[in-house]
């Protein structure tokens, strides 16, 4: 039997969900709770083997410090709203197992539950993606050369400005490409300025 801890602040949802898990005849829940205090409470009580945990919490808690708190026991699958690149990049730093949306099917989830509790990950593809990209940081002449992208440069300009070929910042293009699954320089300035790494407003 999976023991299932649920840390969710809407009372409505949280319920929802237990009763619905409930129904599984391999999980059992063993609590919920909607903030940071009465979830750590619940796990040390209970030492159940796998918790849901949203990432905004009540109190304006955040889901990720329970995370840090507690990993590697017991497995955490982060279920929100919110799917950020950085909220990512943080449940695959932090250790969490998996990252599903609130909109995921009973059937999904308890799907994810019964993989982390057997020691392995559930992260859609985007997440993964996402974390894996943002994880993988430019170097720091790919940040010169993606600074000038969003400032609008060509790449005559890029090369002069920076005293470099032509070719030079194609090739440095086509690896970054490759590398965020991007296909157009508009494309990866946005991801550019979205994963924080250029500052559009400089």
């Amino acid at each position: 039997m999976i023991r299932l801890a649920i840390v969710e602040d809407h009372p409505a949802l949280a319920d929802g969900l237990a009763t619905l898990i409930r129904g599984s005849a391999d999980v059992e829940v063993v609590g919920t709770a909607p903030d940071l205090a009465r979830a750590t409470a619940l796990i040390e009580r209970e030492s159940p083997d796998v918790v849901l945990c949203d990432i905004s919490l009540a109190h304006g808690d955040d889901g990720f410090d329970l995370v840090r708190r507690f990993v590697p026991k017991p497995a955490f699958i982060m279920l929100t709203v919110a799917s950020y690149p950085s909220y990512h990049v943080r449940a695959v730093e932090l250790g969490a197992k998996g990252y599903l949306s609130k909109i995921a099917s009973v059937d999904e989830i308890l799907d994810a539950i019964r993989t982390v509790a057997g020691g392995s990950s559930v992260y859609p593809k985007d997440a993964r993606q996402s974390a894996d990209a943002a994880l993988r940081l430019p170097t720091p002449r790919e940040l010169e050369i993606l600074a000038l992208i969003v400032e609008g440069s060509s790449n005559v300009e890029i090369a002069g400005l920076l005293s470099i070929r032509v070719k030079t910042v194609e090739s440095q293009l086509r690896r970054l490409f490759d590398r965020y699954d991007v296909t157009s320089r508009t494309a990866l300035a946005r991801l550019a300025v979205r994963q924080g790494w250029i500052d559009e407003s400089r």
